[in-house]
């Protein structure tokens, strides 16, 4: 009873009015390593989303994350707010906070530990494991009754089937009818996924970000390119359930590469690709990498006329900017 109280103070100050908004803040939720994020879906540069608990998360409270929603919600329309610069911002009428199933999708972030060390990656303790116990936080928001019954949990990471929490917590969310989205880096196979993707609860994205070894060398540190792809094979045995992603920028664009990479798509039965970009690129100045160009847009419209031609669905990713996500679809 108290927390639909609080729900109802909470709509009684935000719901129904003109104010700056999006709906991630109302359903996303981001476990990190050392802190838990609002969402995973920034998009402005350095990338910073808006922190529910700037610490380790180790037990759940209602009210605390409703107070610090609350804080984001008021600071949101003020000058200097927690979202200023992220495109996904806009004045649009708020929606009423529901007072149960709030929570639509689940970034799985609380580790580290990877086998792969690509270039544009920001995590520096790729042999560290887990940092707490995300299992029980994930009980209690159920029981909370937070959990929407079609939120999706997206595995980051990290390398998702390295985490000493996958199968675990895999297996209590396919128990509960829960959808999962696995990041990869497809070095490592699966059979808990391969099942998950046999039966729909599960999804794959594999991002090579190449079409050959040396390119992939030079973007993954790791000279793992053909066991990749193997993998990818096996798992397009279920092709609506995979996703291959190509990420482009200055490595990474060229032709030979995008011609290669559908044809390795085609010759392992991929059905769907994602065309991205990195984000640095995009949207940091500063970047390593320079900036996208047109030349880099323009290999971004190869590859999807390539894959119209060879009937491989494909994917514009949220990352582009807004002009060039256009230049793309409309050409």
């Amino acid at each position: 009873m108290f927390k639909r109280f609080l729900i109802h103070k909470f709509n009684k100050k935000y719901a129904q009015k003109e104010l700056l908004f999006c709906e991630r803040i109302y359903e996303d939720i981001a476990f990190m390593p050392f802190h838990v994020n609002k969402c995973c879906h920034c998009s402005k540069m350095p990338y910073s989303p808006p922190a529910l608990f700037q610490r380790i998360l180790t037990e759940f409270s209602f009210l605390e994350y409703l107070k610090k929603l609350d804080i984001i919600m008021d600071l949101n329309q003020k000058t200097v707010n927690y979202c200023f610069g992220c495109k996904f911002l806009k004045k649009q009428i708020v929606p009423k906070l529901p007072k149960e199933n709030q929570i639509k999708f689940f970034t799985i972030n609380h580790f580290t530990k990877c086998n792969s060390n690509c270039v544009y990656c920001a995590i520096g303790r790729k042999t560290e494991d887990i940092k707490y116990n995300l299992l029980p936080i994930i009980k209690k928001l159920m029981k909370e009754k937070m959990i929407h019954p079609e939120c999706l949990f997206n595995w980051g990471g990290g390398e998702p089937t390295i985490c000493s929490e996958f199968e675990e917590i895999a297996a209590f969310l396919h128990k509960n009818n829960l959808r999962q989205a696995i990041n990869s880096s497809g070095i490592e196979f699966s059979q808990t996924i391969l099942d998950g993707l046999k039966d729909g609860s599960m999804s794959i994205q594999i991002s090579p970000d190449s079409g050959t070894e040396e390119t992939y060398e030079r973007i993954k540190r790791q000279n793992n390119f053909n066991k990749v792809w193997e993998n990818i094979k096996k798992y397009a045995q279920y092709p609506n359930m995979l996703f291959v992603k190509y990420i482009f920028f200055s490595l990474s664009a060229n032709e030979n590469d995008v011609r290669k990479f559908i044809e390795r798509c085609i010759d392992c039965g991929v059905k769907n690709i994602v065309i991205d970009c990195e984000s640095n690129s995009v949207s940091n100045p500063r970047s390593k990498f320079g900036r996208i160009t047109p030349e880099i847009v323009e290999l971004a419209i190869l590859m999807k006329k390539l894959a119209i031609e060879n009937n491989i669905k494909y994917k514009i990713s949220y990352q582009w900017s807004e002009e060039n996500k256009k230049i793309i679809e409309n050409s």
